[in-house]
């Protein structure tokens, strides 16, 4: 039974910091006051670089693009003024989600695998909105005078234990952090997801979702720590119990708004199915799982059954079992971009690299600078010996979507193949620089540098970014 962690990041400002100074960035000194919406901002971006430097991050752009779609979903319906949000994908089966202020959403693929309906994980992603929209980090701040603090140090540890490590150790961490034991913070924070509770359930209605699914998913992880034993269940729901007194109250909140059937959704379940796949340790066990799956009763879950058979039988490099599968799924669902994805890996694994490319220009004709179509066709005109043209698919991306450390990732090996030296260099500053690792992006710059001193623009350019870059580095 995967270990259940559920983390809303409290972050206040101490000056006695635990744990090693040199692995954990410097945030700021104790604040006074309450914090700006910007400074949130700033402050949740160093907490996103720390992040993806230190966690395993699930690079798939096609769990990535639903995730966003449905967060979005769910922020225009909820009370959050500032709707930048940075989603994050870890890889991690354990059962974890978390806010941090500045719009950072974190979650582990372990909810995909928990979370049975759309209604249920966006039951979660509503309530980590909920936080944010509520401003408990501001909050928390401005009280932070007369309480104890939490260091924001410590917090990221945890965070970067739960991700890496056992939720033996994540647990220790959390209660090693400064104040966290002391009874009124168990108070507050209880008051917090109260309310974080109440709000969630607001937007999942408004959003046209089922309400009861945070109470369902509330009853789900009761049952689950109990199975667990009372000395594996995590520390976190000790202290922030998910009792029988906050179920009752979260149908009670449901109880105000029209009854939503919660419908399974193809999309979701496909994306489960994706997540098995792609995560699994065991090709062979989920070969059997999927086999079950694809002979439901259920429509949506047979579906998502035969999606995970090609997926695992592709990457076991069967692939005539699996386009004959896909062939099917692509017969009744011919403009879904999952399978035509699906189908230009299978011409990959075959080596059928022009056919792979005919398949997503197709498809891309009707899905017109869509994100995982456009990565995937980059992928395979890099693979195909075509970087000049897997850059002018990139290119807009990098402007669309500046954050997305994967597509900076493939933009400088494109640059790379296409002998673009300095854009190369200027690519890889970008993404050291969205990982917090400042010495290597100000390198970077410093090679790209040398080689355009007859370009006044790029020159400029270049210069510029070293120094917010140098701006950025001096912040920490």
């Amino acid at each position: 039974m995967a270990k259940i962690f559920f983390f809303f990041l409290f972050i206040i400002f101490s000056s006695s910091i635990r744990g090693n100074p040199s692995e954990l960035p410097t945030f700021g000194d104790r604040l006074s006051g309450t914090i700006s919406i910007e400074k949130e901002r700033k402050l949740g971006q160093k907490f996103l670089r720390s992040l993806r430097a230190q966690a395993p991050i699930l690079d798939d752009p096609i769990l990535q693009d639903y995730l966003e779609h449905l967060i979005y979903r769910l922020a225009v319906h909820s009370e959050l003024d500032d709707k930048r949000i940075d989603l994050v994908l870890i890889k991690n089966q354990n059962i974890n989600a978390f806010a941090a202020p500045g719009g950072i959403i974190g979650l582990h693929h372990g909810l995909f695998l928990y979370g049975e309906t759309e209604h249920e994980l966006s039951a979660i992603l509503s309530h980590e909105l909920a936080h944010l929209s509520q401003r408990h980090f501001a909050r928390r701040l401005d009280e932070s005078k007369k309480n104890s603090v939490i260091s924001l140090a410590g917090f990221l540890a945890s965070i970067i234990l739960a991700a890496t490590a056992s939720g033996d150790a994540a647990m220790a961490a959390i209660t090693s952090t400064q104040g966290l034991a002391q009874s009124k913070t168990l108070r507050y924070s209880r008051d917090r997801e109260a309310e974080a509770d109440r709000v969630g359930i607001e937007t999942l209605a408004l959003a046209g979702m089922d309400p009861k699914a945070m109470a369902l998913m509330f009853e789900r992880l009761q049952r689950s720590s109990r199975y667990m034993g009372l000395n594996k269940v995590p520390e976190f729901l000790r202290t922030h119990p998910v009792t029988k007194s906050r179920i009752a109250d979260s149908y009670n909140q449901a109880m105000k708004y029209p009854e939503e059937k919660p419908s399974l959704r193809l999309n979701y379940q496909l994306m489960r199915s994706r997540v098995r796949a792609i995560t699994a340790i065991d090709r062979s066990d989920e070969l059997t799982r999927f086999e079950i799956l694809s002979n439901s009763s259920v429509h949506e879950i047979e579906i998502a059954g035969k999606y995970g058979l090609v997926l695992v039988n592709t990457k076991e490099n069967q692939n005539t079992e699996a386009l004959s599968i896909l062939r099917e799924l692509i017969k009744k669902y011919p403009l879904n971009i999952n399978f035509r994805i699906a189908e230009a890996e299978i011409y990959e694994s075959l080596n059928e690299l022009e056919m792979s490319q005919k398949t997503l220009a197709q498809a891309l004709e009707t899905s017109p600078g869509n994100y995982p179509l456009t990565v995937k066709y980059a992928e395979i005109l890099l693979a195909a010996g075509k970087p000049k043209l897997a850059v002018e698919e990139l290119q807009p991306l990098s402007t669309t979507r500046p954050g997305d450390l994967f597509v900076w990732y493939l933009l400088a090996e494109s640059y790379g193949l296409a002998r673009n030296i300095p854009a190369l260099h200027e690519a890889r500053a970008k993404f050291f620089s969205l990982k917090g690792n400042f010495e290597q992006a100000i390198k970077q710059l410093s090679y790209a540098l040398p080689l355009v001193t007859n370009d006044f623009q790029a020159s400029a350019r270049i210069r510029q970014d070293m120094k917010d870059i140098i701006k950025l580095k001096n912040s920490r």
